[in-house]
């Protein structure tokens, strides 16, 4: 079953999971979106794949890899996609966002190596405090003469 998650990578750009191995997008045309194994640098592995750009099926199934999977890794960022999701959009506390993570990778039966590099809890809520906030706000005048005051810092 082949997953495309947005905010797959560091930069957020789109990731796509397949039979344990992992894509960033290299190229897209007008047909076809072309897929490079994530190894691509670090172990140097060439395996690609094409999928169709409309309906994201699979146009030509993925070469030999030279790198190998792994599933950890997998596992830990679906913890931290789901905590990022469950950030973002509901208005949980921090605690109780981890709370219910950490309760369903135990359901899900994640494997005691993955449960093991899983973050501490004050860091996961860390970056749940991080994630939500408002980084658009300008900066508050230093001056007591200054001339106006910026229009985002009026409304209430």
């Amino acid at each position: 079953m082949a997953t495309i998650s947005i905010n797959g990578t560091t930069k957020q750009k789109a990731r796509l999971d397949i039979n344990g191995f992992s894509y960033i997008k290299d190229r897209i045309t007008n047909e076809k979106t072309y897929w490079r194994c994530i190894n691509y640098s670090s172990q140097n592995c060439h395996s690609r794949l094409h999928t169709c750009i409309i309906t994201n099926n699979i146009v030509k199934p993925a070469t030999e890899h030279s790198c190998k999977t792994d599933n950890t890794a997998i596992e830990l960022r679906k913890f931290d996609e789901q905590t990022v999701y469950r950030a973002l959009n509901t208005q949980e506390t921090p605690d109780l966002i981890v709370t219910h993570c950490c309760k369903d990778i135990y359901l899900a039966g994640m494997s005691d190596p993955s449960l093991s590099r899983v973050p501490p809890r004050d860091h996961v809520k860390r970056r749940i405090r991080m994630l939500r906030q408002d980084k658009n706000l300008p900066t508050a005048p230093n001056d007591p003469n200054f001339a106006s005051v910026p229009i985002s810092l009026t409304k209430t």
